[in-house]
């Protein structure tokens, strides 16, 4: 019988796939248990199984399997019996290697011969490839930086950026090799790249950051001085950090004496429960504004990456409008905040009539900015909200995101918007990654959000304070995930957990 994914569904040829090739490894992690093994037979018997692999994957298929299982004696033995039956490596066998030893050098010394693989393997790939695929390449500089061989790293690193961007792993692997090695100018510069990249720092290269200071360091203040390093970094990223690096950081300044505490920030205030500091709202300043606004004016244009689906009449009518009608105090997403309705089009105004209200009430200038269709609606529950709010309808095709928050950003420094998106993909098209944060920023500030319960819509409003990592009266306050957080019950709002806070002052600090 010919399985043929041109015979089968999609669906069901991947699923085909999948349970062969789980009978493959199956078999190899039965025989992996037994003592003395006969690699040729081993290999017969598997390709004798129904699959999809086969004598050019099978190395390295086998190789992945005992990795993944910690057989690290069995992948041994068949890598000498690879070497020994070989001429020359597949790139398959070779990838597999490499990840073999990396994976091994991680709680072992590699042995004089391994070593001396991956350096051969270096050459041998380089002599053959003028540039290495990114696989191959991301296999690669995880094993040299297992010898650490770190200026070879830097080629290596480089051929992957030839064509995309260097994995998490990647970049983490590296910069961890080179603070372990004391190379800390050169760790910083690949942080620095990283950071462009948008790939934050896994828990290796913290935990060997936290080291170097503390092997080259022995003065107190000077540590603490290296350590704030590391803080500061995590607040220009505004990413939280994992619990295992929480715990690093805790664990290195309570060292020093200092009154290291896991904590929970009050979301109503941002005030600490352990220290009853508040956390700042880190508010723009003019320049960054300014930096932003001319951000959201450059791509006023239609085909910008803002605004992919928009007419040129379109755009000039919204332009004009603009002109006319801005500034404005609060902008609205109709759409999005009739999402927390059902499919009747009587709760959906109501929900909007709840929220114009709310605004007007306090004697605000509102834009409700919505789609074109939303005008068939009930006349008289439109009528209502038109004359509260000034209107803006786009065309049905049109995405609406990007003209509310062009309205709001250049309507000025004081305007809020309604909106329950977390507006992830506008912050995506921001290519600088200050500019991203500074729109993050700018959102925590000023962005209301309408939610739903049984008792019908209520409002929450913008955070008083930025929640990211920052440090007021000599103490430090940075956010974490928890391990196995659990998300139900939770509203997803944008805002990191405020149960999961670290806090850390100096003992002299009194509160």
């Amino acid at each position: 019988m010919i399985f043929n994914r041109h015979y089968m569904g999609l669906r069901h040829y991947a699923a085909f796939v999948r349970l062969n090739s789980t009978e493959q490894i199956e078999y190899l992690r039965s025989v992996l248990n037994n003592g003395e093994k006969d690699w040729t037979i081993i290999k017969e018997n598997l390709l004798k199984k129904r699959g999809n692999y086969n004598g050019k994957n099978i190395d390295a298929m086998m190789l992945k399997v005992m990795v993944r299982s910690s057989k690290f004696d069995a992948a041994f033995k068949f890598a000498d019996y690879l070497k020994a039956n070989n001429t020359e490596l597949s790139l398959g066998a070779t990838n597999g290697l490499l990840i073999l030893y990396h994976n091994y050098a991680k709680e072992n010394s590699l042995s004089n011969k391994e070593t001396g693989f991956i350096l051969d393997s270096y050459k041998r790939l380089y002599d053959k490839y003028r540039i290495l695929d990114s696989s191959t390449a991301e296999n690669l500089l995880h094993a040299l930086c297992s010898i650490c061989e770190w200026k070879k790293c830097l080629r290596v690193l480089g051929d992957i950026k030839e064509s995309g961007k260097p994995t998490h792993s990647a970049y983490s692997t590296l910069i961890g090799t080179l603070f372990k090695i004391n190379k800390k100018i050169e760790a910083l510069k690949i942080i620095n790249m990283s950071v462009i990249d948008r790939r934050p720092l896994q828990d290796y290269p913290y935990e060997e950051w936290i080291k170097y200071i503390f092997r080259k360091y022995k003065d107190t203040k000077t540590i603490v001085k290296y350590l704030d390093e590391i803080c500061a970094h995590i607040k220009h990223s505004g990413i939280p950090i994992t619990k295992y690096t929480a715990d690093k950081i805790k664990d290195a300044y309570s060292e020093l004496k200092w009154d290291a505490k896991y904590t929970t920030i009050l979301r109503k205030n941002g005030e600490c429960t352990t220290c009853r500091e508040r956390l700042e709202c880190m508010k723009l300043t003019p320049d960054e504004f300014t930096l932003l606004q001319n951000n959201v004016r450059e791509k006023l244009i239609v085909g910008s990456d803002l605004f992919l689906k928009s007419s040129p009449q379109e755009l000039e009518r919204f332009q004009n409008f603009l002109n006319q009608t801005a500034p404005y105090d609060i902008v609205i997403d109709a759409l999005n905040i009739c999402y927390i309705a059902n499919q009747n089009i009587k709760n959906r105004l109501q929900v909007l009539k709840y929220v114009v209200n709310h605004f007007s009430n306090e004697n605000m200038k509102i834009l409700l900015l919505g789609r074109k269709h939303m005008m068939k609606w009930n006349r008289g529950g439109l009528e209502y909200l038109m004359k509260r709010c000034l209107t803006f309808f786009t065309d049905d095709l049109s995405q609406d995101d990007p003209y509310f928050i062009t309205a709001a950003i250049m309507s000025g420094t004081h305007t809020d918007i309604v909106s329950r998106d977390l507006l992830r993909g506008h912050r995506f098209v921001l290519k600088q990654d200050d500019l991203r944060m500074i729109f993050q920023r700018w959102q925590w500030e000023h962005q209301w959000k309408v939610f739903g319960n049984k008792r019908g819509p209520f409002i929450q409003s913008p955070l008083l304070f930025t929640p990211c990592a920052q440090k007021n009266s000599d103490i430090w306050h940075i956010p974490y995930d928890a391990e196995y957080a659990s998300t139900e019950g939770k509203v997803n709002d944008g805002v990191p957990d405020c149960s999961t806070w670290l806090c850390m002052k100096p003992n002299s600090v009194k509160k």
